[in-house]
């Protein structure tokens, strides 16, 4: 039996058939396996706007939030605390603001403080136990997409509890399919006694993003000076991505000042939010110069025969901070707060 054209094809050139289907297998794996591994990193530049309600003392976020909810991803407002025994304080809950943000498909993850910035939260197990129960029922109890951690004024010596009780409340929250974001202090330019708690590393390891709170690097009760002048901002990015993946850290962004006796010693200071700003210059007839080196504004002006100077963020050094986080790619931007920038701000942020 005579064999066909194609047989006789087929014996000669089987062996080079299967060996570049082979090739072909072996790039469409590693194809694949590229697009998971970008899929998996590559995420949308987050903007989070810190919310903080009305108070006799200070007006609140809502109207920032109403005019803007559009250009915001996350939305962190100031609405719960974490006493010393592990309980959860609700400090401010309101619904209507919840049902806002939720019906425009922003993320809802409120910020949960230290009652008193004290640490023994984290240093009793029990307690730490019971506040990972206690924030597990409040994101249940009120349908919240996640938590923004917030502990503050921690003794140096909990480093290692901190992240325990990150740890603890990610074996919780994530199988819930709830973020988890912890505010830390920046590397570069504070002191040990403030910044050691934070473990990069290991907190990165159980939460979604780290906020890194570049600003109060003068601040009330210091001498005047830039509250985040761009090279210490900037030298706290590259020190966090020396240990955390760029699309983990969020770069928080200080919107306002302060206002100090301008006689350069050490002393209180008003807060001065950058929307306000304006009224102040228009008032006591002054101009506020914008500082190159520092990416910072600042003005004089004199009251009562006593001279004062205001150092604050404003609109032009706000959006160089965008573009130092995207510059960097990092996983987006946070400001503290809704209500403190001035409109010009928004201009530099898309609408979604």
């Amino acid at each position: 039996m005579v064999d066909s054209a194609w047989e006789i094809w087929w014996n000669r050139h089987k062996h080079h058939v299967a060996w570049i289907l082979g090739v072909m297998l072996i790039i469409l794996i590693a194809g694949a396996l590229v697009w998971h591994r970008s899929t998996r990193t590559s995420q949308p530049f987050k903007v989070i706007g810190f919310y903080v309600n009305h108070s006799p003392n200070q007006s609140g976020s809502r109207s920032a939030l109403a005019a803007h909810i559009e250009q915001l991803t996350t939305v962190s407002p100031q609405w719960f605390s974490v006493n010393s025994n592990g309980s959860v304080t609700d400090t401010g809950y309101d619904s209507t603001v919840a049902h806002l943000i939720h019906v425009h498909h922003v993320a809802l993850v409120p910020l949960f403080v230290n009652t008193g910035g004290n640490s023994l939260v984290l240093l009793n197990p029990a307690a730490r136990r019971h506040a990972v129960g206690a924030i597990t029922h409040v994101v249940q109890q009120y349908h919240l997409n996640g938590v923004d951690i917030d502990f503050e004024l921690l003794k140096p010596d909990v480093r290692a509890e901190l992240s325990l009780f990150v740890k603890q409340l990610a074996q919780k929250l994530k199988p819930l399919h709830k973020t988890i974001g912890v505010c830390v202090f920046p590397l570069v330019g504070v002191p040990p006694s403030i910044n050691a708690p934070y473990d990069y590393r290991a907190l990165a390891h159980n939460a979604e993003y780290l906020v890194v709170m570049t600003y109060d690097h003068h601040y009330s009760g210091g001498v005047p000076g830039p509250v985040a002048p761009f090279g210490w901002v900037k030298n706290n990015v590259v020190a966090a991505l020396g240990q955390v993946r760029a699309h983990q850290i969020i770069l928080a962004i200080g919107m306002y000042g302060y206002d100090w006796v301008d006689n350069g010693k050490p002393g209180p200071a008003l807060t001065m939010p950058d929307k306000s700003v304006g009224s102040l210059l228009y008032r006591y007839k002054v101009r506020a110069k914008y500082n190159p080196s520092d990416s910072q504004n600042s003005f004089t002006y004199v009251q009562g025969g006593i001279r004062h100077i205001v150092y604050y963020m404003g609109t032009r050094s706000a959006n160089i901070r965008v573009q130092l986080a995207r510059h960097y790619h990092l996983g987006g931007i946070s400001l503290w707060r809704l209500g403190y920038e001035e409109p010009g701000f928004w201009s530099v942020l898309p609408r979604k």
